[in-house]
């Protein structure tokens, strides 16, 4: 067989091999201007579920329960907060028990982007919509309806951007670009329960617990900007990380024994959230020079160490769904 290449010579070309699976398989090929095109199989759900994709399923089951008590109102808000607390615990687990155990596909990278996605950005936006809406009025009808509205939508919005871009780019950098949408998550929770506790316990500051509910969700509509802005986010490792990992217990025991002792709910959330808002702005001690354009000079790989253990594993399953073979 005889095919003219792009210059117009012609050539003999022989029958292409058939690639085949790394189990022995053959698979068919499909011819796509000039080249093969080979389809790779789809593997079975249950040979694909790791265990730490089971603790990533716990936390996509932490973001379903918190949404569904947000919505009911009442004391279902404090439960909701709970729950988006424990997806962060579960969210922190997933990394350590894949690098434990390991995986040899990308299943859970992307399983895990959807978990956090209804856990970090879905559950808050519904949550901040709830307990600060205006309930006399329409969703439009005022402006506190407004903002609040505005800054459920730019939580949602920016944290699922925030999550696509992570997936592509940011498991190889040593640091993050923008902030994480577990800190969103936890700057909502830990001042919002603030404000729950305030109210239950009758503290008035107009504006924030009286009157027209602006302050609070204003400041949420600006740190959401954060998780698309161009800043440097350090990860916590070692000592800091396991401090972190203790401060978020102890604010979910403190939304546990709230509803028995609100005083100490109040105290626990306030500390909390004065250390999440440190670290919203934590990119200002780079200096006035670096707070901005990190994406430019964030090129200091990770060891593979801290590689998720499917970023070690792309040789056997390429990033495409399809090989190429020439």
């Amino acid at each position: 067989m005889r095919r003219r290449d792009g210059r117009g010579i012609e050539r003999r070309i022989g029958r292409p091999r058939w690639p085949r699976h790394p189990d022995g398989r053959r698979r068919f090929p499909v011819r796509l201007r000039g080249r093969i095109k080979v389809p790779r199989r789809p593997i079975p759900i249950l040979k694909q579920i790791s265990p730490a994709d089971v603790i990533t399923l716990m936390n996509f089951l932490c973001g379903i329960l918190a949404v569904m008590n947000a919505v009911d109102g009442g004391d279902g808000f404090r439960k909701a907060m709970i729950y988006i607390m424990l997806g962060t615990i579960f969210d922190g687990l997933d990394g350590p028990v894949a690098r434990k155990f390991g995986s040899s596909h990308r299943f859970g990278v992307w399983l895990d982007s959807i978990a956090d996605a209804v856990t970090f950005c879905i559950a808050p936006a519904i949550l901040v919509y709830n307990v600060f809406k205006d309930p006399s009025g329409g969703v439009f009808d005022s402006i506190q309806n407004f903002v609040v509205i505005s800054s459920s939508i730019a939580i949602a919005l920016f944290g699922i951007l925030r999550l696509a871009k992570f997936s592509i780019y940011a498991h190889k950098w040593k640091d993050f670009i923008g902030l994480p949408t577990p800190a969103m998550a936890l700057i909502v929770v830990t001042v919002t329960s603030s404000f729950h506790f305030a109210v239950l316990l009758d503290i008035r500051v107009e504006m924030v617990t009286t009157g027209l509910l602006l302050v609070i969700p204003v400041f949420f509509f600006i740190s959401s900007l954060a998780m698309v802005a161009d800043m440097r986010y350090r990860k916590f490792r070692g000592r800091i990380l396991v401090l972190s990992g203790i401060l978020i217990l102890l604010m979910t025991i403190g939304l546990l024994v709230g509803s028995l002792n609100e005083i100490a709910g109040l105290v626990v959330s306030l500390i909390n959230a004065v250390l999440a808002i440190f670290y919203l702005l934590s990119p200002l001690t780079d200096g006035p020079s670096r707070i901005w354009g990190a994406s430019r000079w964030a090129d200091v790989y990770v060891t593979e160490d801290e590689l998720p253990y499917d970023e070690l594993n792309d040789n056997m399953y390429p990033d495409d769904d399809e090989v190429m073979v020439k």
